[in-house]
């Protein structure tokens, strides 16, 4: 015998999901045409999480509650467009990441006059402070050009302003030693109070602005590119595109440093790189 109920339960459960799919949908088409910011080819599950968080937060019950929200409150709709940028950082994570910088990447951009780095979803600073430190130590510091970008402006701020919460130094230090720091890292920053900030003049080699690696264009070329825990988030077209946009902007023989969880898979230049390390996601452009 058919077993209609659970027929009728299915037919449900997929007409909720796409109900979910086309709300959610609605809500990044709605973030994209009034703030210019494209998350439509980020992963859903992970925006759908965000955007739930967001539901809750703003009271509005249900997608739908909170569609309706944002169209009709700017407040609102600025709200959920932070919530859909995440921005989870700290100074030299993943420190054998950062040794293997210091070991293998450092000495080959002695040997330029100039090096360009870009470090992509930079966040609010903290990867592009543990480069700036790293490549003062290797003695760079006052010939590099670093290029910090991110989705949000916003963020932009925090780490344009250098400033970080003074707690989180010994948890920091702990890092930097493991990444063969040669100092103590107290030494690049000034403690004022609950907050400490990088040493005047260490951020003057950086420069930080909005760029959206699916949607914008290459805009240099770099020795070094970090796009660390961004690709994560995309969908499979979106990290092609992204991908792209790196390969268009690291020169031959650069390198180029991903997350841990983030591959070349989806590049359509794969055979152009070569792995450094079996355990740590840093590549070189072989061509």
């Amino acid at each position: 015998m058919a077993d209609h109920g659970g027929s009728a339960m299915t037919q449900e459960y997929m007409s909720s999901l796409d109900e979910t799919r086309a709300e959610l949908s609605a809500l990044l088409e709605l973030v994209y045409e009034r703030t210019g910011e494209d998350f439509r080819q980020y992963k859903h599950p992970s925006m759908l999480r965000r955007v739930l968080r967001c539901v809750e937060a703003e009271n509005a019950g249900s997608l739908h509650g909170l569609l309706d929200c944002a169209r009709r409150d700017a407040d609102c709709l600025l709200r959920l467009r932070a919530a859909l940028t995440l921005h989870v950082t700290s100074m030299f994570r993943d420190p054998a990441f950062f040794r293997l910088i210091k070991e293998r990447v450092l000495p080959s951009l002695q040997t330029y006059p100039y090096p360009r780095l870009w470090i992509a979803g930079c966040s609010t600073g903290q990867e592009l402070y543990s480069y700036l430190i790293l490549l003062d130590e290797a003695g760079l510091g006052d010939r590099c050009a670093l290029y910090g970008t991110d989705l949000s402006d916003g963020v932009l701020d925090f780490a344009r302003a250098g400033t970080l919460d003074a707690s989180l130094l010994e948890d920091y230090e702990a890092g930097y030693r493991l990444a063969g720091g040669q100092r103590s890292l107290r030494e690049y920053f000034e403690i004022e109070g609950r907050y400490m900030r990088l040493r005047p003049g260490l951020l003057s080699t950086a420069s930080f602005a909005v760029h959206n690696l699916v949607t914008d264009a290459s805009f240099n070329e770099f020795h070094l590119i970090s796009c660390r825990n961004v690709l994560m988030y995309l969908d499979e077209a979106a990290q092609r595109r992204a991908l792209e946009v790196i390969h268009d902007s690291l020169v031959p023989l650069g390198f180029l440093g991903l997350g841990n969880s983030e591959s070349l898979m989806q590049a359509l230049h794969r055979p152009d790189y070569e792995r450094l390390d079996p355990a740590e996601p840093l590549y070189r452009r072989v061509r």
